[in-house]
């Protein structure tokens, strides 16, 4: 019997649209991979299967221990937890101590099974991760994002170690390095796993593939590289189907301008020889009744006929919507110029690395900064905007700077998308603002969504057109911000900075990425 199965599940968000309905299915495999594109419902179908939130209608049953990794979006989630709150191991060092004073009890020995060792374990991973002076107390706020993501997955794989794991967007925020150590933890794990990622180099490792669309839930029994040539085939089949009704309701449209234009050359005629007298009056008048109800009965079946095809037409053109690639419009300047925009001579960053950096960087440099988790990569980035002072040295800015961070602090939550881009891009009219977001798949009554009901993916859309259309002179700071995006987005993403006159700083570890865009320089820390 499956551990874990889905009956008709179905959600809707407060103001009643519909994310997913009707959802039935069961995990079978070892590793399922969920995929869909931003704003399917990925992230809100698992809370419901992790019993984090409850769905509109329709059951969840789990007959085995369950454990969840969430993505973080929220950055202000964490700020005030200590690590081991933060990672969701609280109760178990809880009750370590209590029985290192001598309170025995049967709960705090069933949390303990199999983490005697725990604090030794926990010490060594701080090591491993290259965490210096902290403690299991100490405010996760101090920690990287790649870190923190890496401790919650260890305390999942090792500690808790559940029969069934929901992982959401894992290798978010992970260097090379931890996402090697991620896909060893995957292989190894001895109970049933449910991927949600867009992490091409995850995927290949799932034995299953389910695809969300609003067109419901299917499941394909193959792994993601084959997954992949299906769905080019269906591709391809649904596009010939849809020619193929276009260029039936072009004939259509054709016969039915040429049956006009003959019955008005048979009325012409009818005219003409009633005008000329030459045949009776009442032959005629019987002639135009049978052609006037020939041509009403051609008229309803082309109708019909032409009914029936647009119907078609927009059923297909629906499933292909679910394949449709969306882009990213960049503000662009008139040309490219080359003047100094940051200047730092001998700055040593508040954390992270503490060997002095000197650079120079101009309004046309698009710049990658690589490195290690921990190393201070977004230390960097806010300490350029003056968020976080420099611990020694000097910094010097001559531009307005744009940062778009991992957790999308930009947007404002309690606004609408259109007031979201209204408000920080004061230069666009409503019609422009429009068609931007339209560009990323907010069209019509869409854009008066509130940003709270959006996914990772969808923020990170959103965040990424505001910062890049506030004005065609910005200097965008780029927190990895492929993170949460789905596989054609982020290619989107990348052949648009790729075509960016202006310049930015980017931080990001997938190297298909920084590849694809083509930096001109790299910032090792």
């Amino acid at each position: 019997m499956p551990q874990l199965q889905a009956l008709n599940l179905c959600y809707q968000h407060g103001n009643g649209d519909v994310v997913f309905n009707d959802l039935s299915f069961s995990l079978t495999a070892k590793v399922t991979a969920l995929i869909g594109i931003n704003g399917c419902g990925k992230s809100i179908l698992a809370s419901i299967l992790a019993k984090q939130k409850e769905p509109s209608s329709g059951t969840v049953i789990c007959n085995s221990a369950l454990g969840f990794y969430e993505q973080m979006n929220d950055v202000n989630q964490v700020d005030n937890l200590t690590i081991v709150e933060a990672i969701g191991l609280e109760p178990v060092f809880k009750a370590l101590h209590a029985i290192n004073q001598g309170q025995v009890t049967e709960q705090n020995l069933s949390l303990l099974e199999g983490n005697w060792d725990l604090e030794e374990r926990f010490n060594a991973e701080l090591v491993r991760l290259g965490i210096n002076n902290k403690t299991p107390n100490s405010l996760s706020k101090h920690l990287s994002g790649g870190q923190l993501s890496q401790l919650k997955l260890w305390a999942l794989f090792t500690c808790i170690k559940p029969d069934i794991l929901i992982l959401d967007e894992p290798s978010n925020h992970l260097d090379t390095k931890g996402k090697s150590w991620l896909i060893k933890q995957i292989h190894n794990f001895k109970g049933q796993l449910l991927l949600i990622s867009h992490d091409q180099e995850l995927l290949e490792h799932a034995y299953e593939v389910w695809e969300l669309t609003t067109l419901g839930l299917t499941q394909y029994g193959t792994c993601f590289s084959e997954y992949q040539t299906q769905k080019q085939q269906q591709v391809a089949a649904l596009e010939n189907k849809l020619n193929h009704v276009v260029k039936q309701q072009s004939k259509l449209k054709a016969a039915e301008q040429l049956q006009k234009q003959k019955a008005q050359k048979r009325a012409g005629q009818g005219a003409a020889l009633r005008k000329s007298g030459s045949q009776p009056k009442v032959l005629i008048d019987a002639k135009k009744d049978k052609a006037s109800a020939n041509l009403s009965s051609q008229s309803k079946n082309t109708a019909k006929r032409e009914g029936e095809l647009t119907r078609n037409k927009q059923e297909l053109s629906s499933q292909l919507e679910q394949t449709k690639a969306q882009q990213f419009y960049l503000a662009q300047s008139g040309d490219a110029k080359h003047q100094k925009v940051l200047s730092l001579e001998n700055v040593v960053l508040a954390h992270g690395t503490q060997k002095p950096l000197n650079l120079q960087v101009f309004s046309d440099d698009k710049i990658h900064v690589a490195g290690a988790n921990g190393t201070g990569k977004s230390t960097l980035l806010k300490t350029l905007t003056y968020d976080i002072p420099v611990k020694a040295g000097q910094l010097h800015c001559n531009q307005a700077l744009y940062y778009l961070d991992q957790h999308f602090t930009l947007i404002n939550n309690k606004l609408t998308l259109l007031e979201n881009v209204m408000t920080y891009c004061n230069n666009l009219n409503e019609s422009t603002a429009r068609t931007l977001l339209a560009s990323i798949g907010f069209r019509k009554d869409a854009v008066f969504k509130h940003a709270a009901v959006l996914s990772g993916g969808e923020k990170m859309k959103l965040a990424m057109c505001i910062v890049s259309n506030i004005e065609s002179t910005a200097f965008l700071l780029l927190d990895e911000p492929d993170n949460h995006l789905d596989l054609e987005s982020k290619q989107h993403l990348a052949q648009s900075l790729q075509g960016f006159k202006g310049g930015f700083i980017l931080v990001s570890h997938d190297k298909y990425f920084v590849e694809s865009i083509g930096c001109n320089r790299q910032i090792g820390l």
